[in-house]
């Protein structure tokens, strides 16, 4: 009763007469949504095909500009199912307005992109002092963007607001709504995610001409985007706040892979002789990472969860 009337003062200070709303479902129900979600996403970048462009390149402009387009309609379609499924909150209930159930509640909106993206960066603590090592000793530019303006918006902008969307604050929503455990939500929601991005096994092919070389890349792109999507999860459980994920999510692809180049001396590499230095230092991030997961999370009021954070 108490987060209720919590829930509801919080909606009048914000201005007000919003409806206040739950959404509840069995998980069967929260299970197909998520396949249901999956497949728009897929479809929707591939649509155009049957509209009678070819899209054989992902990184030729027009291709990025309707698949922009597609993002947006993925985002309304999938915002739309939520929608269509929350009920307003009895009495007892804690609710949020439509806003706070996809995370996109306005209220001290920087401390969570600064915490989450403190962490990130804690994470990458050895790529980022690795490229700066490397500009210092003539190996690198300070800024360096990959492909074209329209690619780096899709990378760096639409690319992370999209997929958060759709498979952090729809996805999710749902399987909250369906009291799935949270460790469940974080370790196995991240396949919906990961599995919508096995439609790029076609275009590997088209691009190398090589399955089994498209089948090792695929797999290893599963790979790193569960293990990307668990981390934004317990970003989104933890923070309730969307736009720090995206934040997130925008940083991580700027960062790209990390580079473990500097372990070899191939074709001279600058980097090699700080070896020792580099490789302590990506020891270091990980570890004061996993200090601070719990720590620059904790305290927040996160919709996406039965209580705040204290730990």
């Amino acid at each position: 009763a108490a987060a209720a009337a919590s829930s509801a003062a919080a909606a009048a200070a914000a201005g007000g007469d919003w409806p206040l709303l739950v959404v509840r479902m069995e998980p069967g129900m929260a299970l197909m949504g998520s396949v249901t979600l999956s497949l728009i996403f897929v479809f929707s970048l591939h649509l155009w095909k049957l509209l009678g462009y070819r899209d054989e390149n992902r990184d030729a402009t027009g291709t990025i500009q309707r698949r922009f387009l597609s993002s947006v309609l993925t985002c309304l379609c999938s915002a739309a199912m939520v929608y269509s499924m929350a009920q307003e909150a009895r009495l007892e209930e804690r609710g949020h307005t439509f806003r706070e159930l996809l995370g996109l509640s306005f209220w001290s909106l920087h401390w969570p992109c600064i915490r989450c993206l403190a962490l990130t960066a804690a994470l990458f603590l050895g790529p980022i002092v690795q490229h700066f090592l490397a500009v210092w000793m003539g190996g690198a530019e300070l800024v360096e963007l990959r492909g074209s303006p329209w690619m780096a918006a899709r990378n760096y902008v639409v690319a992370p607001l999209s997929e958060e969307f759709v498979f952090r604050a729809c996805l999710v929503r749902l399987w909250v709504a369906a009291s799935f455990p949270e460790g469940a939500i974080i370790f196995l929601s991240p396949f919906c995610f990961a599995m919508a991005h096995t439609h790029h096994f076609v275009e590997h092919v088209r691009r190398h001409g090589n399955k089994q070389s498209a089948l090792v890349e695929v797999a290893f792109q599963v790979f790193y985007t569960s293990l990307f999507g668990m981390f934004s999860n317990f970003l989104l459980l933890r923070t309730g706040s969307l736009t720090a994920v995206i934040v997130a999510h925008s940083f991580c692809n700027h960062q790209g892979f990390p580079d473990l180049s500097f372990m070899s001396s191939y074709r001279g590499n600058v980097l090699y002789t700080q070896r020792h230095l580099i490789g302590a230092l990506y020891l270091v991030g990980i570890l004061v990472f996993s200090l601070l997961m719990a720590p620059l999370t904790a305290g927040f009021d996160s919709s996406f969860r039965s209580a705040p954070n204290v730990l």
